[in-house]
């Protein structure tokens, strides 16, 4: 995992990954879910992120439930983010466990190569110039607890600052572009 981190950062460095267009839609039961203020309100059960993207091969997913933590990763408190310092962790091939991890120290890395090394649900399709993916979601695993926790039973807001990172030739953070962020709440 660390050389594909490794290969991430250097390409990052070298301006091999661009971040150009990434589009992501929330859907719920066939339908896109509309934000207010970048405010997803959803029905306790399974959803889907609908990803398109031109230009971006892979992104870090930052994701909590402290709205102070992603405040803070928008610029608007002044907590430390530790999603900044780290590198990610890399989910199951293909989404296979249908979960999103929530971790306040690390964030995600979802990424999309080529049909056979992603992190999207197994129809993704095209190349890692120009891919469209689904990433469903029926579960948030915990990492502190290790514990999951199904949507249905979901009470608290989920935050979720997606990101593709710069990096000097030393792998040091030298900015970030954000390229989606929304607040998950239930009713």
């Amino acid at each position: 995992m660390k050389r594909l981190f490794f290969c991430l950062a250097l390409m990052c460095a070298l301006g091999l990954v661009k971040a150009q267009k990434l589009e992501v839609k929330i859907v719920q039961d066939g339908a896109t879910v509309l934000p207010k203020d970048d405010v997803y309100v959803l029905s306790p059960k399974t959803f889907s992120f609908e990803i398109k993207s031109a230009g971006v091969e892979g992104f870090l997913v930052g994701v909590t439930t402290d709205e102070y933590i992603y405040k803070s990763a928008l610029g608007e408190a002044d907590l430390e983010v530790m999603w900044f310092d780290e590198t990610g962790m890399a989910e199951s091939l293909f989404n296979a466990d249908k979960e999103v991890f929530v971790n306040d120290e690390a964030p995600s890395y979802w990424y999309f190569t080529s049909t056979k090394d992603h992190r999207f649900d197994v129809e993704a399709k095209g190349n890692e110039k120009l891919w469209q993916a689904t990433r469903t979601v029926n579960s948030f695993y915990f990492m502190d607890t290790q514990k999951t926790v199904a949507v249905r039973n979901m009470k608290r807001p989920v935050y979720l600052f997606f990101y593709t990172p710069t990096y000097d030739e030393s792998y040091n953070l030298l900015d970030k572009t954000c390229v989606f962020k929304a607040q998950l709440v239930w009713k």
